[in-house]
C-alpha cells in the first residue's frame, strides 16, 4: 500500500519543472537526466526564475586579451582548432567559440550576417556563461558536470535563450581539470539526429586540443602515442597519449588515454610502462616512430614512441649537406607572433578556406602590414605539425641558385605549403623557374602542396607593368587577402598597448609605462610603415626610457613633430576611420560597435553625427 502511495507521490522540483515546460509548449513535459539536474540546481541552488535570469555579463576587449596571454601556450594549440571547426560549419550558420574554466567566450568566431541575431541573446565575444548566473546552458552545465553537454531549445532554463541550440564538450588538462570548453551554438532549428553528429564532431575537437596541449606542455618527455587502429591512420583525436620519465615510468597521461585503457589518469602515474602493458623489451631499444604492439589485460593496441624535443633530429641532419641558402630555408612557425583582431580573424579565416581547398593563395599589403606573419599563420593552421613550410625570399636569390632544384630538394614530406615572400621582386628567370615547378604538380592543393604568395603589390599590376609573367600571374591567382594599414585598425590603441608589453619585456623593462602624451602622439601618429614601424618606435622608446615612464622626449623626433603639426580635423579623420572599420565588423550594428570600442552607446551616435556633419560641410 505505502509503495503504491509513493508512486503517487509526485516530486514538487519534478511538478514545476513539468509545469515550465507545458507553458513552452513540451507537452510530455521530459528532459534529458543531465539537463533536468541542472534545472533543478537553478530552481533550489541558484533561486533563477525562468522568464528573470539575467543576461550575461561581457568582458571587455582588455579583458578577453589578459585572459588569452595567461595562456598563451593553450591558446596557440587551440586557437587553429578552433578556425578548423569554424570552417566546417560556417555554412550551416553555427557560432564556434572557446570558452574559459569561468565560462567566458574568450575565442569567438562567426558569419558576420549572425552576429545580430545571436546578440540579442547575449552571445558575443566575452560573454560568461556560468550556469549559476545564467542557468541551463551549453557552456555553463558542461563546466559544472565536466562532460559534453547538448542543450536544445527549451531545454535551457532562461526564456531568453530557449531558440538556441548549443553543442558543447569540455577540454581536459592535468589531473582531468577543465582547461576550457568548445561551444557551438545555433538559432537554427536541427533535429536530434543534426546535433548528434556536430556533437560529435564538437566532441573530437575538444581531444585533438587536449591532446596538442599534453604534447606541448609534455615536449620535454618521452612520449608514447597509443590508438585501437593502427598508427598513422588514427585522428589525432583518437590519440591516448602518456608522457614517461627518464625511467620509463608514467609522469602524466591524457584523458583519451584513460579511456583506453579505463583507468583514471592519477591511477597511471607512476607506473613503469614497460610493466603496464606487458613489454617484452625495454621501452628505451623502441625505435621512435615505428608502429608497435602493446598488450593491455588481454587486449592488443597499437603504438608509436616520440622522443623529447630536445633529443628530436634537427632539420638539417635529415637532409643532405649543402651550400647554405639564405634565400631558402624551412620556417620555423613559432618564431613570429601574429596579433588577431576582430577584422584580421575573418581574413584569416578566409584565407584558410581558400588555401585548404588547394587553391594558391596571395597575401598583399602595405610594407609593414604583416603580410609574413599572417602567412605563417595560415599554413599553421592549415598544415598544422605534420606539415613542411618552405620558405623562399625572392630579393636574396642569387642568379646563379637553381630554384626548382632547390625547391625539389627541400620539398620532402608529404604534406608541404611554399611561402614566397617579396614575389614583386622575382627576376623572370626565377620566376620561369617558379612556374615550372608549380605546373608540374597541376594539382597541387590535392596533393598536399600548397602556395601563398606575399607581395606590396597586386599582382595584377605587377602583370600590367610588365614585372611578372602573365601566365605565373593567373596560375597564382587562386585568391587574394589584402592586409589593411595599421591606422584603420578599429582597436588601434589595443594594438599599441599591447606591442608596448611585449616590446618592455623582451627588453627586461616590464616596469615601464607610457605616459599620457606619448599614448595620445602613438595614437593619432598615421604609420605609414605599419606593425614594424610601430615596433621600431616601442623598442626606441623603451631602450631611451630612464625611469619607470616614456614621455614625448623618448620618441622618434620625427613622430613628435608631425604630430605637432596635425590639426584636430586631421586626428578627427583618423578616429572616423577606426568607427567605420568596427561598423563594418559589426555589420553596422551600433549597440555591438559601442560595446567594440568600448565607448557608450550614446557616445558613438554622437561621434558619428558630428563625421556626418563634418562631410556635409
Amino acid at each position: 500500500m505505502w509503495e503504491t502511495e509513493l508512486r503517487g507521490f509526485a516530486d514538487p522540483l519534478s511538478s514545476e519543472i513539468s509545469n515550465i515546460l507545458r507553458s513552452r509548449g513540451e507537452a510530455d513535459g521530459r528532459l534529458p537526466d543531465v539537463v533536468e539536474q541542472s534545472w533543478k540546481r537553478c530552481l533550489t541552488d541558484y533561486n533563477l526564475l525562468p522568464d528573470a535570469v539575467p543576461k550575461a555579463a561581457v568582458l571587455s576587449h582588455s579583458e578577453i586579451q589578459m585572459l588569452m596571454e595567461q595562456r598563451e601556450e593553450f591558446m596557440r594549440i587551440a586557437e587553429p582548432e578552433v578556425e578548423r571547426l569554424f570552417r566546417r560549419l560556417v555554412d550551416s550558420e553555427y557560432l564556434v567559440s572557446l570558452a574559459s574554466p569561468q565560462g567566458a567566450m574568450v575565442l569567438f568566431r562567426c558569419d558576420y550576417q549572425y552576429l545580430s541575431e545571436l546578440a540579442e541573446s547575449g552571445v558575443i565575444p566575452g560573454s560568461i556563461w556560468a550556469e549559476d548566473q545564467q542557468g541551463t546552458n551549453g557552456v555553463g552545465t558542461c563546466l559544472r558536470v565536466g562532460k559534453p553537454v547538448t542543450i536544445a531549445g527549451t531545454e535551457h532554463y532562461g526564456s531568453a535563450i530557449q531558440r538556441l541550440t548549443c553543442l558543447t564538450a569540455p577540454v581536459l588538462g592535468r589531473n582531468g581539470a577543465i582547461d576550457s570548453v568548445i561551444n557551438v551554438t545555433t538559432a537554427r532549428h536541427a533535429d536530434a539526429r543534426m546535433n548528434r553528429m556536430v556533437q560529435n564532431i564538437v566532441e573530437r575537437s575538444a581531444r585533438r586540443i587536449e591532446n596538442g596541449y599534453f604534447a606541448r606542455m609534455n615536449r620535454r618527455n618521452l612520449m608514447l602515442r597509443i590508438v585501437d587502429g593502427g598508427v598513422g591512420v588514427a585522428d589525432i583525436a583518437e590519440e591516448g597519449r602518456l608522457a614517461l620519465d627518464e625511467n620509463g615510468k608514467v609522469t602524466s597521461a591524457s584523458s583519451v588515454t584513460s579511456r583506453i585503457l579505463g583507468q583514471d589518469a592519477g591511477k597511471l602515474a607512476g607506473r613503469s610502462v614497460e610493466e603496464l602493458f606487458e613489454m617484452d623489451q625495454s621501452i628505451f631499444d623502441v625505435r621512435p616512430g615505428a608502429p608497435i604492439t602493446l598488450h593491455y589485460h588481454g587486449r592488443s593496441l597499437q603504438a608509436a614512441l616520440c622522443l623529447p624535443e630536445s633529443r628530436q633530429p634537427t632539420r638539417n641532419s635529415l637532409v643532405p649537406a649543402r651550400p647554405a641558402t639564405p634565400a631558402l630555408g624551412m620556417v620555423d612557425l613559432a618564431e613570429e607572433a601574429l596579433r588577431i583582431n576582430p577584422i584580421l580573424s575573418q581574413s584569416l579565416d578566409r584565407a584558410q578556406r581558400l588555401l585548404s581547398a588547394g587553391l594558391p593563395l596571395a597575401i598583399t599589403g602595405e610594407p609593414g602590414s604583416g603580410k609574413t606573419a599572417f602567412a605563417k599563420a595560415v599554413a599553421r593552421c592549415c598544415f598544422g605539425e605534420d606539415g613542411q613550410i618552405v620558405f623562399i625570399d625572392c630579393a636574396s636569390l642569387q642568379s646563379r641558385d637553381d630554384l626548382a632544384a632547390l625547391l625539389q630538394h627541400r620539398i620532402s614530406a608529404q604534406r608541404t605549403c611554399l611561402l614566397v615572400d617579396r614575389i614583386d621582386e622575382m627576376d623572370g628567370e626565377h620566376q620561369t623557374a617558379l612556374l615550372a615547378v608549380l605546373e608540374n604538380d597541376r594539382q597541387a592543393g590535392a596533393n598536399g602542396i600548397g602556395v601563398i604568395v606575399i607581395s606590396a603589390q597586386d599582382l595584377e599590376h605587377l602583370a600590367r607593368e610588365n614585372l611578372m609573367r602573365v601566365d605565373l600571374v593567373h596560375r597564382l591567382k587562386g585568391g587574394q587577402i589584402g592586409l589593411p594599414p595599421l591606422r584603420s585598425a578599429p582597436d588601434l590603441e589595443d594594438t599599441i598597448l599591447d606591442l608596448f608589453r611585449i616590446e618592455r619585456d623582451a627588453l627586461g623593462r616590464p616596469e615601464v609605462e607610457l605616459d599620457e602624451d606619448s599614448r595620445l602622439v602613438l595614437l593619432h601618429y598615421h604609420w605609414p610603415g605599419n606593425l614594424r614601424e610601430l615596433r621600431n618606435t616601442l623598442r626606441h622608446a623603451v631602450a631611451l626610457a630612464d625611469g619607470k615612464q616614456i614621455g614625448l622626449e623618448h620618441l622618434p623626433d620625427n613622430i613628435v613633430e608631425e604630430i605637432a603639426r596635425k590639426d584636430l580635423t586631421a586626428r578627427s579623420q583618423s578616429e572616423a576611420s577606426k568607427i567605420e572599420a568596427a561598423l563594418r565588423y559589426n555589420g553596422g550594428n551600433v549597440s555591438l560597435t559601442a560595446r567594440y570600442l568600448g565607448v557608450s552607446r550614446a557616445t558613438l551616435y554622437r561621434k558619428i553625427q558630428i563625421q556626418k556633419a563634418r562631410g556635409e560641410a
